[in-house]
């Protein structure tokens, strides 16, 4: 048996998903069924879930608000920096 359903997704995400469901040959609902089937047979989300350390928001904020950056031009210069 068969169940219909509906359900609200970011549109951004159903669009950059969409394109790897196509590439897969998969509908948006195939890929429904997918993760689905992944949930009832491992009996739990099939990927990891967690919540950021405080270090990583802290990065995460200086990242998006150009603080305490360092940007590299080539794993060379990154390495010399880390002296390695």
């Amino acid at each position: 048996m068969r169940r219909q359903t509906s359900i609200r997704v970011e549109d951004r995400f159903y669009k950059e998903s969409g394109k790897v469901f196509d590439a897969l040959g998969l509908s948006f609902g195939d890929a429904v069924n997918l993760f689905l089937a992944k949930v009832a047979l491992e009996k739990r989300i099939p990927f990891e879930i967690g919540i950021p350390s405080d270090e990583l928001i802290e990065r995460i904020h200086n990242i998006e608000n150009d603080e305490d950056v360092e940007i590299y031009n080539t794993a060379e210069e990154l390495f010399k920096e880390l002296g390695i």
